[in-house]
């Protein structure tokens, strides 16, 4: 059952980085100030690619609603645990900062987030060992360093 679930979990958040159309049926602009917008709200799609043969995936749709922002964030190391699972945060400026909700291995997680948008590209604030606990945190010593390219959302 939680094969399943993870399974649903990832096809839902690919699909949902790889649509095409907005909420009005029309194509959306590809540039940082566009996107999907209906209802003062705003629709970017980022994604990362790397390793030797960028297999590895990192997918972000992000939707802006004044100060709040949602979406859904998947990372996807080719043959490693994935973490898939959705954003909550505040928008300052160009200053994103919220939680991400994630599901690894059958278990939900919790990471805090921090990114900046920077023409067409959206930059995620790294992490750091907290040596106390073993888990990820953003640190003093964080710097924005993890690059996302902004492309066409779809459904």
């Amino acid at each position: 059952m939680k094969l399943i679930f993870i399974l649903f979990t990832a096809v839902f958040s690919i699909t949902a980085c790889t649509a095409n159309l907005s909420n009005d049926g029309k194509k959306a602009d590809t540039v940082l100030s566009s996107g999907t917008r209906g209802n003062s709200q705003e629709t970017l799609c980022f994604q990362k690619l790397s390793g030797t043969s960028n297999q590895d995936t990192a997918r972000i749709k992000l939707i802006f609603e004044a100060d709040q922002v949602s979406g859904e964030f998947s990372n996807i190391p080719h043959e490693k645990d994935s973490r898939i699972g959705t954003i909550r945060a505040k928008k300052d400026g160009d200053l994103i900062q919220g939680l991400w909700i994630y599901i690894q291995e059958g278990m939900s997680d919790t990471l805090e987030v921090e990114f900046k948008l920077m023409d067409k590209k959206l930059v995620q604030k790294n992490y750091t060992i907290d040596a106390g606990t073993g888990r990820e945190v953003i640190s003093e010593s964080s710097v924005f360093n993890i690059e996302f390219t902004q492309v066409e959302c779809r459904n």
